[in-house]
């Protein structure tokens, strides 16, 4: 049976609940696991499906908001959707024809368009050959279209059988948190940026006292479009408001960015406080003065919102600093947990934020973001050395897939649930960068930082990978900029800029960040200040150094190339690291 997607009608929620777990089995399949062009095209289209939106499926739209491409796409000069959809038709027919010819559900896309098609089977033995299926004419795709309109008692009959055996592990212990039956079965009908709202740092941008002054009033205006769209580029922590002036703040907004404007001769002083709506407290506050109004540029009113944005929404600064203390939203301690314990680098906050957001997912699996910091945090396993079954609770361990292919597949959810989220593409260069497909993670990085410029987290993240393959230049500049950002930075930052220095020689930078790292215990802020001890000629420190770390990591106290391997470092870095702490053994 066929289910024809050009219905402008909204699925049933059984019916996306099967269609979405086809999905995620097609998206970690070997086909689509290199292929994070394809995942997002393919998941995008049928998101819009899903949700009854198939008629917006043109080239324009895949293309910006399915691919990332800018605004100024065109889709006549760039054939980029056209090629890509050619690709991802010969993928499915691949995936099926192989791994997934035993699914209860195909998706397919029929030439001449981009709106998918689900075949539906009742049981695995009444599948048809792949090659009929792909190939088939299209009047036998009409016919099965008609005849699936005749028969709507048999398609609810096929429904009912495919939910019991999508349905039917939950009498048993799930195997792994990262594709579960019961939370895609949740997730139906769920519109991700409505769990967002209520879960997320809810901050809304008001102009109490608008000027009276009309240049001055669109000076002010003009700023405040331009704070919301980059504030709003930290979707898995805030979600922003902008009620009308004068209006009364509703109970649902955490806190309020209050903004004035006053005229002083021919210039203008500009003030900002940030208040928490609750207890009215103020939370923080500043200002800044032009001498002349006619001479501010939009590039200038650009600069300052992008640094007020960051200043107050990146994972380490103020709002998320004030909501790590008062925050009543359970999803958003959770999340910050997660940021926590990637600042700290100690095993046990690694495995208390992942199992908060496993239980976060499976009770809201439309949540995008934690599935994007489940992929991150899920990613400590595989760095980490091999530790029994027995030291981790149900739900964290899988029998059959690995670290590295749970990570996939929740970071393949989150760019799922949300296309154009940032910290989704920021969690799938990370693993495709540890699965070796460099080339790719490098794509998704350029991908996340178009999806927001303006997020340390991300730019720090991309400069790290630039560093580990050996390719300092390009990643320095982009760690300097982080950590002119985020002044609560992760010591993490300044030992890839440590790092990225020392490669280049460039003693004196190098000199600037390994004093950040001098009271640092992490394992990279012990390597770092080994290799600093190593640079000085140092040998009883930089021995000190080592027997730290030693003592901290099993996995570098067995295999120092392995510990280094394990974390993507490309082989000549490796090399460079270990003949400077004398451990490069032949």
């Amino acid at each position: 049976m066929t289910e024809d997607a050009d219905d402008p009608g909204r699925l049933d929620v059984r019916a996306a609940a099967i269609i979405r777990a086809g999905l995620d089995r097609v998206l970690v399949s070997d086909a689509f696991r290199a292929a994070p062009q394809l995942s997002a095209f393919l998941s995008f289209v049928v998101e819009r499906t899903i949700e009854g939106r198939a008629a917006e499926l043109k080239g324009y739209t895949i293309a910006v908001e399915g691919l990332g491409r800018p605004a100024d796409f065109n889709p006549q000069l760039d054939p980029i959707v056209r090629v890509e959809a050619g690709r991802l038709r010969r993928a499915l027919a691949q995936y099926y024809a192989g791994d997934g010819r035993g699914d209860p559900v195909q998706i397919s896309m029929p030439v001449g368009g981009y709106v998918p098609v689900f075949t539906w089977f009742g049981s695995e033995g009444s599948r048809i050959p792949e090659d009929a299926a792909y190939d088939a004419p299209e009047p036998d795709r009409r016919t099965a279209r008609r005849w699936a309109g005749l028969t709507l008692a048999a398609l609810a009959l096929g429904l009912l059988t495919l939910c019991w055996w999508y349905l039917r592990p939950l009498r048993e212990p799930p195997p792994s948190v990262a594709v579960k039956p019961a939370a895609t079965e949740q997730a139906a009908g769920m519109r991700p940026e409505a769990s967002a709202a209520s879960l997320l740092v809810r901050v809304a941008i008001t102009t109490p006292n608008p000027p009276s002054d009309p240049a001055l009033a669109a000076v002010l205006r003009r700023f405040s479009a331009l704070l919301v769209d980059a504030m709003a580029r930290f979707d898995d922590l805030v979600t922003i408001k902008t009620p009308l002036p004068g209006a009364t703040l509703e109970d649902d907004v955490d806190y309020a960015i209050e903004i004035d404007a006053q005229g002083l001769d021919s210039g203008a002083v500009g003030l900002a406080r940030l208040r928490s709506v609750k207890d009215g407290r103020i939370v923080w506050t500043t200002s800044s003065s032009r001498s002349s109004l006619a001479a501010l540029q939009e590039s200038d009113l650009a600069e300052m919102a992008r640094r007020l944005a960051t200043r107050l929404t990146e994972p380490f600064g103020i709002i998320p600093a004030d909501a790590r203390q008062f925050a009543s939203s359970p999803a958003i301690r959770c999340i910050l947990k997660a940021f926590d314990a990637r600042r700290a680098m100690l095993p046990e906050l690694h495995q208390a934020a992942r199992f908060c957001l496993a239980d976060l997912v499976e009770q809201d699996p439309g949540f995008y973001p934690a599935w994007a910091h489940l992929a991150i945090m899920t990613l400590g396993k595989h760095g980490a050395a091999a530790t029994s079954q027995g030291d981790s609770p149900q739900g964290d361990t899988d029998p059959v897939r690995t670290p590295l292919d749970r990570s996939l597949a929740a970071a393949l959810t989150a760019i799922r649930l949300a296309p154009s989220g940032a910290r989704a593409y920021q969690a799938l260069m990370k693993v495709l960068l540890l699965r070796g497909a460099t080339e790719e993670a490098i794509q998704m990085g350029r991908e996340a930082q178009t999806r927001n410029p303006y997020d340390p987290e991300i730019m720090a993240d991309v400069g790290a990978l630039y560093v580990r393959l050996d390719r300092p230049l390009e990643g320095l500049p982009l760690l300097e900029r982080a950590i002119s950002l985020s002044v609560a930075r992760p010591p993490r930052y300044d030992f890839y800029a440590f790092l990225g220095a020392y490669l280049v020689g460039a003693g004196k930078a190098s000199d600037s960040h390994a004093g950040m790292l001098a009271a640092d215990t992490s394992e990279f802020g012990l390597l770092g200040q080994a290799l600093k001890a190593a640079t000085d000629n140092d040998r009883e420190k930089r021995a000190q150094a080592i027997a730290q770390l030693v003592e901290k990591s099993a996995l570098f106290r067995q295999d120092p190339r392995a510990f280094l391997q394990r974390r993507a470092f490309s082989a000549s870095v490796i090399d460079k690291v270990l003949t400077a702490l004398e451990l490069n053994k032949p």
